[in-house]
């Protein structure tokens, strides 16, 4: 569920052509949650993750593929041990924020 959460907001974006906001050089102290705006599921908050720690970049590296099209690879942009569910409960071992590749 995670997953398909996570995948919707990235293919959402993508498909509207949208550009990516980068996360902050910490996370917030407010997390940031997924929301529901035009029917689409996406971070309230991109800019709420910071870096993803090098400790985790493999693990980030893995989740974000795991979205990987034939067409599109993702990445790992950011990072919050925080981040928040649809409804409002944390992510077990925290939240990626993940983008197509630059």
């Amino acid at each position: 569920m995670t997953r398909s959460l996570l995948m919707f907001t990235v293919v959402a974006a993508a498909l509207s052509g949208c550009a990516y906001p980068s996360p902050g050089d910490k996370p917030s102290e407010t997390p940031p949650q997924i929301v529901v705006r035009n029917d689409q599921r996406t971070w309230d908050q991109p800019r709420a993750f910071g870096p993803v720690p090098e400790a985790l970049r493999e693990r980030a590296a893995q989740t974000c593929a795991s979205l990987d099209t034939d067409k599109v690879k993702h990445e790992a942009r950011g990072y919050h041990a925080s981040a928040l569910n649809l409804e409002g409960k944390p992510f077990a071992g925290g939240g990626y924020y993940c983008t197509p590749k630059r």
